[in-house]
C-alpha cells in the first residue's frame, strides 16, 4: 500500500486517457431521465402556438461552445419544427458567427424564409444596458437587420414585433455569463413581462434556481441539460438524433471519468492513513 503514494502520475494520466478514448469510441449511448427544469424548457417551447415570435439570444463565445452549441442548435431545430418565427440577437461580440452558421444550416431544412420566418439582428454592444434597450424598443436597438442592412419595417416578421418587445412570445437565451440570463430576467422579464427560458454553462447553473420556476420557466444546465433536451427533441426531429447520441456518449465518458477520479482519491487517502499508522507503530 505504501507504494501507492509513490505512483508515477503519468500512469494516472494514461489510465484516464484510455478510459476516455475507449468509452468515447466504443461506449454505448444511453438515455438520461430529464430533470424537471429541462422538461419545462422543452414544454414551454412546445406549447407555443404556431407563428409565435421568439427572441433567440446567443450569449456565449468559443470557450463555452462545447456546452452551449448543442443547446443552441437543438433549440433552433425545435422552434422551426414548431413553425415559430425567430428573431436572432447576440449580446456577446464572439457569438454572431455561431448564430449565423446555425441559421444558415438549419433554416433551409424547414423551408424557412429570411425576413418572414427569421431575421438576424446581430450583436448589440452595451451589456445589460443593451438588454434594457431591446426591451424598451427593439426598433430603436436595431434600426436595420444584420444581413441586408435593410430598414426594420422591410421585414414582415419585425413589423409583427412592433416598436417594443410586446410582440415577443418568449425569450430563449443560451447564456455563458455576463451579460446573459441573470441580466435578461430583470431587463426583459421583470420590466416587460416577457417569459424566458435559458441554457447555461455548469458554473452558472446553480445561480438560476432562485428564479425557477416563476421568473425563469425552465432551463438547461450544461451538457447534462443539453443531453436531456436533445432526447426530447430528437424523436420529432431526426436531424438531432446524431447529436443526441454524441451527447449521450459524452455523458457516459464524464460519468466514468468521475468514478475513476473518486476511486483514485479514495485509494490515495487509504494509502496515506495506512502509512501513518505504520509509522506510528
Amino acid at each position: 500500500m505504501a507504494g501507492t503514494l509513490d505512483i508515477d502520475r503519468r500512469w494516472i494520466y494514461l489510465a484516464m486517457a484510455l478510459l476516455v478514448v475507449g468509452l468515447y469510441a466504443f461506449g454505448m449511448s444511453r438515455p438520461l431521465a430529464p430533470a424537471p427544469e429541462s422538461q419545462r424548457y422543452f414544454d414551454t417551447i412546445e406549447k407555443l402556438p404556431e407563428g409565435s415570435i421568439v427572441l433567440f439570444s446567443a450569449d456565449f463565445d468559443p470557450a463555452s461552445a462545447a456546452e452551449l452549441k448543442p443547446m443552441f442548435h437543438a433549440s433552433l431545430h425545435h422552434m422551426f419544427r414548431r413553425n415559430l418565427r425567430v428573431v436572432s440577437v447576440c449580446t456577446w461580440p464572439a457569438a454572431p458567427p455561431f448564430a449565423r452558421a446555425a441559421f444558415r444550416e438549419i433554416a433551409p431544412q424547414y423551408g424557412k424564409v429570411y425576413g418572414r420566418d427569421w431575421v438576424e439582428l446581430g450583436f448589440l454592444a452595451g451589456d445589460d444596458v443593451a438588454l434594457g434597450q431591446i426591451g424598451q424598443s427593439l426598433r430603436s436597438a436595431y434600426p436595420q437587420d444584420k444581413v441586408n442592412k435593410a430598414p426594420y419595417d422591410d421585414f414582415p416578421l419585425l413589423r409583427d414585433v412592433g416598436d417594443s418587445c410586446r410582440g415577443i412570445a418568449l425569450l430563449v437565451t443560451i447564456s455563458a455569463g455576463f451579460p446573459g440570463i441573470l441580466e435578461w430576467i430583470p431587463q426583459l422579464t421583470s420590466r416587460y413581462g416577457v417569459p424566458v427560458v435559458a441554457g447555461t454553462t455548469a458554473v452558472q447553473t446553480p445561480s438560476l434556481y432562485p428564479y425557477y420556476p416563476e421568473q425563469l420557466l425552465g432551463f438547461l444546465g450544461a451538457i447534462t441539460g443539453a443531453t436531456e433536451y436533445l432526447q426530447l427533441v430528437a424523436p420529432g426531429t431526426p436531424a438531432m438524433a446524431g447529436l443526441r447520441d454524441e451527447c449521450q456518449r459524452r455523458m457516459l465518458v464524464q460519468e466514468w471519468s468521475h468514478v475513476l477520479i473518486i476511486g483514485l482519491i479514495v485509494l490515495g487517502n487509504v494509502a496515506y492513513f495506512a502509512s501513518r499508522r505504520r509509522r506510528a507503530a
